[in-house]
């Protein structure tokens, strides 16, 4: 069998013309089935045995990603899009966001970066995660001048990992908008450039690290948080280590969020570029 969507218009905005790296695959034991997000930002669920999309999930088998995400954006032009495959766990659908490169942004405005939940048998949102928080919400302090209202980008664009004993899913968020000047987003500006452990049910915060407090220099998290078990003093510990492009490897307790080895905070030498 073979498969293809014609998005025209949306598709030819898609700011990553060809994103969607490979397929995921979800099995009960009876039904199977294929999903993955297209280039302009649609959840496609198949079945696998016969390629044919599944009627009652979504509309047809499509959940259209760039509604019911707290943010108007408009489905042709908006600058949304993802650049790697659902991650699915315990029937959850995991996806998060992509967008144009944070090194040449339009506008100090654009897209959020959120990231969701969805039930892998419906389409159904389970959950919304804000990495730009909204106001009331933690962390939405960060974010001086009400530079929340209008910043964009802080999606996920790498891969999302999942402990599944722990309930846990491990977002590595990148920057917000743009990547070489913050002077229009005063503050630290959480959850940019941050690893967040969310429930895996619900997508509530259970712990963060922020690796570069208002970071300007592309710092990016690229990739999948790695889990492994490490040894340390004839102890087992449950880690999550994270690449960054920095070069560094961040290694926490993956349940607490407490840091394996110390991570010292260092001030960045301060620049004369005005408003930062």
């Amino acid at each position: 069998w073979m498969h293809s969507e014609n998005e025209g218009k949306r598709g030819e905005n898609a700011p990553r013309q060809l994103s969607g790296r490979g397929l995921s695959y979800w099995t009960d034991g009876k039904d199977e089935r294929i999903l993955y997000v297209t280039p302009g930002y649609r959840l496609i669920a198949l079945d696998a045995k016969t390629g044919a999309p599944i009627n009652g999930f979504g509309k047809a088998g499509v959940v259209d990603l760039k509604l019911e995400n707290d943010q108007q954006i408009d489905l042709i032009t908006g600058e949304v899009g993802y650049h790697s495959t659902p991650t699915i766990a315990k029937d959850v659908v995991i996806v998060g966001a992509a967008h144009r490169s944070g090194g040449v942004p339009r506008s100090k405005t654009n897209v959020k970066g959120y990231i969701r939940g969805f039930d892998v048998r419906t389409g159904k949102r389970l959950w919304i995660f804000h990495t730009i928080p909204s106001p009331g919400e933690f962390g939405n302090d960060t974010w001086e001048k009400d530079s929340w209202s209008y910043t964009g980008n802080t999606g996920a664009w790498g891969q999302i990992s999942v402990d599944e004993e722990l309930g846990l899913a491990y977002l590595p968020i990148e920057e917000p908008t743009g990547d070489y000047y913050g002077g229009f987003r005063p503050g630290n500006g959480l959850f940019g450039e941050t690893l967040v452990a969310v429930d895996l049910r619900t997508g509530k915060r259970k712990w963060h690290f922020q690796l570069v407090h208002h970071g300007i220099w592309d710092n990016d998290i690229p990739c999948a948080p790695i889990l492994t078990d490490i040894t340390i003093n004839g102890k087992t510990i449950k880690a999550v280590a994270q690449p960054t492009k920095q070069a560094f490897l961040y290694v926490f307790n993956r349940e607490t969020g407490e840091p394996i080895w110390p991570i010292p905070e260092r001030p960045v030498e301060k620049g004369e570029v005005p408003g930062e």
